[in-house]
Formats: C-alpha cells, structure tokens, sequence
C-alpha cells in the first residue's frame, strides 16, 4: 500500500466514522430541542387564542368579564402544557443529551480504532513493512509472454507496447524492445525519459550511437533538457565520437542532479576526471559543441 493509498484509506475510514456519527447523534440531538419546539407551538397557539379573543371583545362577542375569565383560563392551560413537556423531556433522559453526544463522539472512534489495532492488520498501514514479491526469471516471463498475447489480440495499445517495450529492455531483448518502442511512438515522442531509453537500445542494438540514436538524444534534450538518462547517453554518444569537451559538458551537467556523495556522483566524477586525464593528453581531440 502506497502513501497515496494510505492517505485515501485514512480518510474514507474518517468519513464513515462521521457519517455514522451523525446518524447516532442527530436523533440525539433533535431530542434535546423536542421540549423547546413543544414549548415554541404552545406559545403559538396561546397567542393566537389571545388574538382570537381579543377579535371578539372588540365585535362585542364576549363581554369584559368573559374576556378576562377566558384569558385567565388559556394562561392556566398554557403553564399546565409546558410544565407537562418539560416533566417529559426529563424522565426521558437520565443525562443531558449534549453529554451523551459528546461521549459518543470521543468513545465510538476511539473504540473503533482500538477494535482495530487488537484484531486487525494496523502493520498494513506502514509502507516501510511491505516487500516487493520475490519475482523470479520464470514468473517474469510468464508476464511478458502474457502481454505478447494481449499485444496480438490489441496492437493498437500504445500503452501496452510501451510496457511490453520496458519489458524487453530489462531482459536485454534488445531488438524486440526497439520494436516495441516503435509501436508505442504516439507516446513516446513527447517523453523525454523514454526517447533516452529508447536511443540507449537503438545505440546497443546498432553497437554505436550515429544515426537514430543521436536523433532520438537531441529530441529527448529539446524536451528537457535536464533528462539524466539522455544527458548521460549524451555523454557517451560524445565519448564515442572522440568529443571528450562535449562529453565532460554533458556530464558535469549530470552531476548537478545527482544526490551529493551517492554512488552514482561518486562514479561520474571518476569518469570525468578520466576524460579531462585524455583530452589534456591529446590536446587536438575534438571539441564540437
């Protein structure tokens, strides 16, 4: 499981845990305002009495007394329900609603989460527990010969091409990966990565870099001009022709990129300093730009 994967994992996990929240918590929490809208309509229903009997003590409906002895009556009403109400509401409840929910909502994930670092795989979520399958030289070409057959059946997938190509390439089917490379063009032209992989087979396949392969160099570097594999086939498609000033510019370009004390820079450097041993030792070797 990547980071990425991880990442989404995590955060489905957290939405459900909320949706079950809310789902736990809602009634909960309409409960603790069912008293206040029980309340809030016998309010309004006392007010529109109220209005009502005013309307007839105006229109000589009822006499002032009747009026009075009618409002005292819908007060009286008006204590007695929302008394009634909120005796209710509390013999429903032995602990405020609010507590409730908040207890829910610290305990519920909290118990979920230990749930599931007691029966469940929580070494899963850490990238660095996971290995890669022990793949083998038959299991790799038990995938290769795999995808051949979905090439024969969809020759028009430039994507497939492009992998069965990288198949090739890593078990040195040299001839077989220029192939496939050439299949997948639409989308290896704008790749730069890929023009290099595919000038250093083109360069193996043709024991020299003259021809496609520089071709394949200089569009890979038009696209971008800080590709590592095409700066270093540069380098020594430069070496080839005898042009150390060129190979060295290209290298040295390289090192830039490479991380400080690695291998790689550690190698490179070697390299360099061999070739400036050469070109101050035949100081009329070539030096194209």
């Amino acid at each position: 499981m990547t980071a990425t994967n991880i990442g989404i994992f995590t955060l489905l996990c957290a939405l459900l845990i909320v949706l079950c929240l809310l789902m736990l918590l809602w009634p909960l929490l309409r409960g603790r305002s069912a008293a206040g809208d029980i309340r809030r309509s016998r309010y309004a229903l006392h007010a529109t009495i109220l209005e009502e009997l005013d309307d007839d003590l105006r229109n000589g409906r009822l006499s002032q007394d009747d009026f009075e002895a009618a409002k005292q009556e819908a007060e009286a009403r008006l204590v007695a329900e929302v008394g009634r109400a909120d005796a209710s509401s509390a013999q429903q409840k032995t602990l405020p609603a609010n507590k409730i929910a908040l207890i829910l909502a610290i305990v519920l994930p909290l118990a979920a989460a230990g749930l599931y670092f007691k029966i469940g795989t929580p070494a899963a979520l850490d990238p660095s527990t996971h290995q890669s399958p022990n793949i083998g030289p038959a299991e790799v070409d038990s995938m290769v010969k795999k995808l051949e057959a979905r090439m024969a059946l969809e020759p028009n997938d430039t994507a497939g091409w492009l992998m069965l190509a990288r198949s090739y390439r890593a078990q040195a089917r040299y001839a077989e990966a220029a192939q496939a490379y050439e299949k997948s063009w639409p989308l290896l032209e704008k790749d730069p990565g890929e023009l290099a992989r595919f000038a250093g087979v083109l360069a193996i396949e043709n024991n020299g870099f003259t021809g496609r392969p520089t071709e394949l160099l200089v569009k890979s570097l038009d696209l971008n001009a800080s590709e590592p594999d095409a700066l270093m086939l540069a380098g020594s498609a430069a070496v080839e022709r005898g042009d150390y000033a060129s190979a060295i510019r290209w290298w040295k370009q390289l090192l830039a990129l490479l991380d400080p004390g690695s291998e790689d820079e550690v190698w490179l450097q070697g390299e360099i300093r061999t070739l400036q041993d050469r070109q101050a030792s035949s100081p009329t070797a070539a030096a194209h730009p």
